[in-house]
């Protein structure tokens, strides 16, 4: 048996009949109770809605296995779960609304205090201590008076308030606590919708700071009344956070090329996964690689193709080549091949890089120094592996006796090195040139009239200059 009607049995009072003002307060009560009806009606529909959205989820993470279903399934759309918000939020005022409660910014329903629960104020034979708790109305067997019941937890007893005239009938009491349940269960429903629209929001890769940011608005756009589901969604891809975490789209819209839906981007972030991890190459598979790719509408089958170049092409690449590259950029294999996986743009720092480790190599199969600074220099004077192939070859042959000379003359302040002669050769510079033919001209007049034996065991020691 409820416990008010305990309380009926327990009273020995009697009480005056209720005035004219309490009988129109009890009117409209039985009034808002009756409205409560059609508002339940919409509640199921909600509560049917939020039934199938926990049915989505829950299929989603059985098919977790299968990588194109998990996409399908559990990226939740996010209109769907907005929509569900906002009706969840019309519910709650149109239930504030009939029974006289109210709605907090946090979207919490506040049931009448004076239909339901007195304010503590030290004045109802609570002993003024602000600290009691309310518990309940007790109600005289008639039910036309009733008393607060407070609980001290300081000393751990009951006290009670005066009597007062009842507001309420049975059935609007009734009535007023089945009301005060449904909010209850609303707000659980508005708490349930947000929860599945943070948890798709997180299943889209957001990083703890994005969420934050993320869910703040829409705790805030749900409970503007100026805002509906199409506009949150809309503001919501302005934000920051959104705008980082689809990177993509942003280039794709700068270059005039039409956005991808928020899982069309993330099934294509799937599928480059699945491309680079099959090649060995899942460093790479980050959504900062992913936005670039999907900014510069790269395919994921041209994605594969390009693994597939970058991945031959250091497999049949020139092992000294390769060595020059780790020596002068301590870049790998797998960077190599990283560069050809990136948009076109980013290309060329790869090609230049390998033509100085190529002019670097073909000085180091001479014998000659192949520091990076020496090839990067000629490379930017336009030598590549051809021209750096014949040059090295002549100055390979010039250069040992040219350095000799250089030493032997060497009051005459000619210094001949192999920057001279890479000078000579690849720049064609006039004072490395004349230097050389100066050496030159030095060593034959110093047999000038001398005997033909001599001159000719100097000539033949002399080699090529």
């Amino acid at each position: 048996m409820p416990r008010y009607f305990e309380s009926w049995e327990r009273s020995q009072y009697s009480f005056p009949t209720p005035t004219v003002e309490e009988s129109d307060a009890m009117e409209k009560a039985r009034i808002a109770a009756k409205r409560i009806t059609p508002a339940a009606t919409g509640l199921a529909a909600l509560e049917k809605l939020q039934n199938e959205l926990s049915t989505l989820i829950s299929e989603s993470k059985t098919r977790s296995a299968k990588a194109t279903a998990d996409i399908a399934e559990s990226q939740m759309d996010m209109g769907t779960a907005i929509e569900a918000q906002i009706q969840a939020k019309q519910f709650a005022e149109k239930i504030a609304e009939e029974t006289g409660s109210t709605i907090t910014p946090t979207g919490k329903v506040v049931p009448n205090p004076n239909l339901l629960k007195p304010k503590v104020d030290g004045d109802g034979g609570d002993g003024g201590n602000k600290n009691v708790q309310f518990v309940e109305y007790e109600y005289d067997k008639n039910f036309t008076k009733r008393r607060a019941k407070f609980f001290n937890p300081a000393t751990g007893q009951f006290t009670y308030g005066e009597w007062e005239n009842n507001p309420m009938t049975p059935e609007d009491y009734k009535a007023q606590q089945d009301a005060a349940a449904e909010a209850a269960r609303l707000q659980q429903q508005k708490a349930d919708a947000f929860a599945l629209i943070e948890a798709t929001m997180r299943s889209y890769g957001f990083n703890e700071t994005e969420l934050a940011e993320i869910t703040k608005f829409i705790q805030e756009g749900l409970i503007n009344p100026q805002m509906g589901p199409n506009q949150l969604a809309l503001a919501l891809r302005q934000l920051p956070s959104y705008k980082s975490r689809f990177a993509g789209n942003e280039e794709r819209r700068a270059r005039g090329l039409n956005t991808l839906s928020e899982g069309d981007y993330l099934q294509q972030e799937q599928d480059y996964s699945a491309t680079l991890r099959q090649r060995g190459l899942q460093r790479f598979a980050v959504r900062e690689q992913y936005a670039k790719l999907i900014g510069n509408d790269i395919s994921n089958v041209e994605l594969g193709k390009r693994a597939d170049i970058a991945i031959q092409r250091v497999k049949n690449g020139d092992p000294l080549v390769l060595q020059q590259l780790r020596s002068y950029y301590n870049i790998t294999e797998q960077d190599i091949a990283a560069y050809y996986l990136s948009p076109k743009e980013v290309l060329p720092e790869l090609e230049a890089r390998t033509v100085t480790a190529e002019i670097g190599s073909v000085a180091s199969r001479f014998g000659l120094a192949a520091e990076r600074e020496r090839a990067e220099n000629l490379r930017m004077a336009g030598v590549d592996l051809a021209r750096a192939r014949a040059g090295y070859e002549l100055i390979s042959e010039r250069l040992p006796r040219s350095q000799e000379l250089s030493q032997i003359y060497a009051p005459s302040g000619i210094e001949f090195t192999q920057t001279t002669a890479e000078e000579e050769e690849f720049k064609g510079t006039a004072s490395a040139k004349r230097a050389r033919e100066r050496l030159k001209e030095l060593e034959t007049g110093s047999f000038t009239g001398t005997s033909g034996r001599g001159l000719l065991a100097v000539k033949g020691a002399a080699g090529a200059i």
